[in-house]
């Protein structure tokens, strides 16, 4: 489900994985959410088919596609339905149903095909594909991309022999933890996130404004309205303090905690600052990110924060970028210190204002530093893959 045109968290992890299996000599036939058409939108060069609605640019507003691309509620003030049972929402129920019969339309017209792909959350394609598995004696790699709540089938799966993956070593010790002497380290493999070169030079980046410092604020795992609402007060109090700094900056955020970003910035009188609407297609955010002097991650205190990064932060190594967060203790923030980046506490907003203002100064003084070169060689899409088509081929059959 997690797959483009979609940007929920795992859809760029994933398209990553496929777009780079036909240089290693295999072809992905993948099963999305939701299609989404338009000029816009860019094609993907290998089979994708989709178990959600269509939808057309020319016909659906910028704010219901940021809504519908980030697996929001369409309806501002609606609720999904969950199913006590199951676990599962509505939306994921009814992809399950659609996605079960052409998968297995795509087994019988793919005699070929030797493994199987799943990412969760959302448990759907966990579901369908230990399913899948035990119809056609098909290995599966199970992609565990967030904590998420206990549930049967996670606790089947993590017994189930198949190769499962998770994309950091502090995500794995804590499915060790919550299965402690039920599974092993040798029973979870770490495939990392990374950057696509080759995906980032099809992205335009535009001219540098002279004494206009650019920012990308990715804002994400927002909890209410109060992670907002101190980011907010520190920006504000910046630019009481430095009235100047409104000539100087310009604002773009991206991220699922951004849709509430146009409110916050109007009640703060901020809004005039904002350069970008609603941003829902992966190629737009990523050419904001690339022309902005620095981009910052704002990270809320949801429930499973603390093992969390979010993966829009590992294209930035590919993007002789700036990089920094306002974020709580975790793995984000150990993250971006170890991208050469700076760090501030997402709960303190008088650290904050001072924090922005010392990154502006950097940047006028031209010492904001840079992602270090051995995070970039770190990230790289080349070293990653090595890992996922080694765990994929110790699973396969024996010839």
């Amino acid at each position: 489900m997690n797959f483009p045109p979609m940007m929920t968290e795992g859809a760029s992890r994933a398209f990553k994985f496929a777009s780079c299996l036909p240089s290693f000599g295999w072809e992905p036939i993948v099963i999305g959410l939701h299609s989404i058409s338009g000029p816009e939108m860019e094609q993907a060069p290998f089979e994708v088919y989709y178990a959600g609605k269509e939808y057309s640019t020319g016909e659906t507003d910028a704010g219901k596609l940021f809504r519908i691309v980030h697996g929001l509620p369409e309806k501002k003030r609606s609720v999904r339905g969950f199913n006590g049972s199951s676990g599962l929402s509505s939306v994921e129920k009814n992809w399950l149903k659609k996605a079960k019969s052409l998968a297995r339309k795509v087994l019988d017209e793919n005699p070929d095909i030797e493994m199987i792909y799943a990412q969760a959350p959302s448990f759907a394609p966990h579901k369908l594909a230990f399913e899948l598995s035990g119809e056609n004696h098909l290995p599966v790699m199970f992609d565990c991309i967030r904590s998420f709540a206990p549930n049967r089938l996670e606790k089947t799966i993590m017994h189930s022999g198949h190769c499962v993956t998770m994309p950091s070593r502090e995500l794995k010790e804590l499915f060790l933890r919550k299965y402690q002497g039920e599974i092993f380290h040798d029973d979870i493999s770490i495939v990392k996130n990374g950057y696509d070169p080759e995906a980032l030079q099809l992205c335009e980046a535009e001219e540098e404004q002279g004494g206009l410092m650019r920012w990308v604020f990715h804002v994400d795992m927002v909890d209410g309205r109060n992670d907002l609402k101190r980011f907010f007060s520190a920006l504000s109090s910046l630019v009481a303090s430095q009235p100047a700094v409104r000539g100087a900056f310009s604002f773009a955020f991206t991220g699922p905690g951004s849709r509430d970003v146009r409110r916050f910035a109007e009640k703060y009188g901020l809004d005039d600052l904002i350069e970008a609407g609603a941003v829902w297609s992966h190629r737009r955010e990523l050419e904001l990110c690339k022309r902005a002097d620095i981009v910052c991650l704002v990270l809320g205190s949801a429930e499973g924060h603390e093992v969390s990064i979010p993966e829009r932060l590992f294209d930035i190594p590919g993007m002789d970028a700036s990089i920094a967060g306002i974020v709580p203790d975790g793995l984000s923030k150990q993250c971006i210190l170890g991208m050469g980046g700076r760090t501030v506490q997402a709960d303190q907003p008088d650290a904050i204002a001072g924090f922005l203002q010392d990154l502006f100064i950097l940047w006028r003084s031209r010492q904001l530093p840079k992602v270090s070169g051995a995070a970039a060689d770190s990230y790289h899409i080349r070293s990653v893959m090595q890992d996922f088509i080694r765990e994929m081929a110790v699973r396969l059959p024996v010839a």
